[in-house]
Order: structure tokens, then C-alpha cells, then sequence
């Protein structure tokens, strides 16, 4: 039996290793990204804030943050405005940097927030990474469909739109541009796999040249127990480790971005205009 880990829930329920992380004062860090995720190039990073005594997350859109990426022995290599990312809206949120790698390695982070200043923290670049990333042929994997299965049989999402289910991923991405949502709204350890899939679901209606596909995670959702969820074989293809992923693919077959956990509405559709007709 396969299950997938999520690296947001660990982060949230236990502040646990995900990533490394760094405290300063009563603040804390950690790299919400699922560890050997990020690879060379321009990389998209999540960091959680959060308090230490209480554990809860303490971003926020009034609060600016600043990233310093330094390589290993410390030089600077840039520094960067993060982003403010409702991970939950209105509930919990991150920070997100787009910093560029120019190899494998460990890399320091320093971060600026307020009158405090945290880190540095190790991020670890590999030179593979083990979820398929931007830049990779995408899987051609045979997810199942409204043609074999009812709706209910093939996602939890409680107001499925039946046009995400026509097409398996294999089908999607050999007609055209593809936009593919991993998620499992019911079984979702962070609360988040809704939230993603109802963004996407949404800005759909304006990219009517685009294939939507949605990819519950796991196979029989009927089960009684987290315990008894096995996941679908495109998960072991596409590498995942966390739920929920967006993939969205350009008419090549090649991966042109991805996004783990959260994603605001300016990245989304950025991704999608880039590989409209």
C-alpha cells in the first residue's frame, strides 16, 4: 500500500523536517517545499513562519518579507521580495521566492521579516529531482475517466465539474495544452486540496483551449480509514510525495510550471497564458 506524505501538513500539525529551518527570537522558518523537489534553474520555494511557543503560522500580507540566498560558503547571490501565499485563505498562509540555483548543492537562506532577522537555514538543491518539474516530458499516465467510471467513483471534490473527467492524463496531454490538478478534497490532510482544485476550476472557464484534468490521489475513496487509502499508480509517475500538485503542461508534452500545496491566482493564470495557443 502507498500513501503520500504532505509535507504542509507535517510542517503544520508538528513543525516537522521538511526542510531545514532556522529560529530567531520567538519566529521560526521552514522550507514548506517537499525535500528533494527543487532542482537547478529558477526554483518556486514556500516558507512557512510560524510561532514558536504556539506553532501557528504567522505570515501574513501585511507583513513583507525578504530572502537572501547565499551559497554555501555564505557569499550572497541575490535577494529576493517574497510573496504572500494564502495557503488556506484567510486562514493560514506562506511566503513563496521564485530563486534561481545555478547548481546542486546546499544553499544558506536568510530572511527578513519586520525587525527580525532569520537564518541562516540549509536548502538542499538536488540535481535531480524527484517529482517531475518544469522542463520534463510529462508522464503519459492512464487515469481513469467519466468512460469507465461514475464521478463519485473518481473524485472526492463534493461540486465536481464532469468536464475535468473526459480526458485521462495520457489522452489530455497528446491533444494540447494541458492543466493538470492532483487532489483529494476529502482525504486532503491540509485542507488545502479544495481550495487549489476550486481555484483551478474557476479560472477553467477562461482558457477554453486548454485540457483540465483532475486526478484524484487515491483509488477506492470510499474507504472508512486514511489507513486503508492506496494511491493511484500516476502518483508513484509524476514523483509526488505531497497532495495537492497542479501540473500544467505545454503542446509539446513538457512540463512548463508546477505548483505544490497553494498557488495565487497571478501564478495560475501566468502558467496557463504561457501555454495558451
Amino acid at each position: 500500500m502507498r500513501r503520500i506524505a504532505s509535507a504542509v501538513a507535517a510542517l503544520a500539525l508538528a513543525v516537522s523536517a521538511c526542510g531545514d529551518s532556522s529560529a530567531g527570537g520567538s519566529l521560526f522558518v521552514q522550507i514548506a517545499s517537499s525535500p528533494n523537489s527543487i532542482g537547478t534553474g529558477i526554483q518556486r520555494v514556500m516558507l512557512a513562519l510560524i510561532e514558536l511557543e504556539t506553532g501557528e503560522f504567522q505570515a501574513s500580507p501585511f507583513l513583507d518579507a525578504n530572502v537572501t540566498v547565499r551559497d554555501e560558503n555564505g557569499a550572497p547571490i541575490e535577494t529576493l521580495e517574497a510573496d504572500f501565499l494564502w495557503l488556506i485563505p484567510n486562514v493560514r498562509g506562506l511566503y513563496v521566492i521564485y530563486p534561481e540555483f545555478p547548481e546542486e548543492g546546499l544553499y544558506q537562506l536568510t530572511v527578513d521579516v519586520g525587525t527580525s532577522e532569520l537564518g541562516p537555514f540549509g536548502i538542499n538543491v538536488v540535481a535531480d529531482p524527484m517529482v517531475i518539474a518544469r522542463g520534463d516530458v510529462a508522464p503519459l499516465s492512464e487515469t481513469r475517466t467519466l468512460a469507465d467510471h461514475d464521478v463519485s467513483e473518481i473524485s472526492s471534490d463534493p461540486d465536481p465539474d464532469l468536464s475535468f473527467y473526459e480526458l485521462s492524463i495520457r489522452d489530455a496531454v497528446l491533444s494540447g495544452p494541458t492543466v493538470i490538478v492532483f487532489a483529494t478534497p476529502k482525504w486532503c490532510r491540509t485542507s488545502t486540496c479544495g481550495p487549489l482544485l476550486d481555484q483551478v476550476k474557476e479560472l477553467s472557464s477562461a482558457f477554453p483551449d486548454l485540457n483540465f484534468v483532475h486526478v484524484e490521489v487515491y483509488d477506492d475513496i470510499q474507504v472508512a480509514s486514511f489507513d486503508d487509502l492506496e494511491a493511484v499508480p500516476a502518483v508513484e509517475e509524476w514523483g509526488l510525495p505531497s497532495e495537492p500538485w497542479v501540473f500544467v503542461v505545454n503542446a509539446d508534452g513538457v512540463v512548463a510550471a508546477s505548483f505544490e500545496g497553494a498557488a495565487s491566482g497571478e501564478e495560475l493564470v501566468s502558467a496557463f497564458l504561457s501555454v495558451s495557443p
